[in-house]
């Protein structure tokens, strides 16, 4: 336990990073439920603070600051079970909150390659029509990156 002043203490917490969700343990052992008080407050536009508080039967206090840009802040859930208080942060599928299947991901990919090779296609077609020497040398290249990236993404097994 840290002390943080003469009157409250700080208790100890262990954090658990998991793939759905990480978990803060806190021990608060001589502690009752009925005791214990946690709060969520916005601090900045994607900034909460998580407080916990007692004076009764000991002065606590803790604040654990956390972002919304990482967890769903609606979805932290705190449950207390002898003398532990544990709280579950539900992570955001990703950074962008975006979440597709792979799937809808491989139909995307698809959809983006036909597309680039018609875009390379033509272009090749209208430097050729026009004269120009390049446009063999292009089509080559531009073949070979399709290749690559087929070959990438067939492997990864999207």
């Amino acid at each position: 336990m840290e002390i943080v002043n003469e009157d409250y203490f700080e208790p100890c917490c262990q954090w658990k990073r998991g793939k759905d969700y990480d978990a803060i343990d806190i021990k608060l052992h001589g502690f009752k439920i009925e005791d214990v008080n946690v709060s969520r407050k916005q601090v900045e536009e994607h900034k909460y603070v998580i407080s916990i508080a007692s004076k009764s039967p000991r002065r606590l206090q803790k604040h654990i600051e956390i972002s919304d840009d990482c967890y769903n802040i609606e979805q932290i859930r705190a449950l207390f079970s002898d003398g532990n208080l544990n709280l579950e942060l539900p992570k955001k599928d990703n950074k962008l909150g975006i979440s597709m299947s792979k799937l809808e991901f491989k139909k995307i990919l698809q959809e983006s390659t036909e597309d680039l090779k018609q875009k390379i296609v033509s272009a090749v077609e209208y430097s050729y029509s026009q004269g120009s020497t390049a446009a063999f040398g292009f089509m080559l290249m531009a073949s070979a990156g399709l290749f690559v990236y087929k070959y990438y993404t067939e492997c990864r097994g999207f």
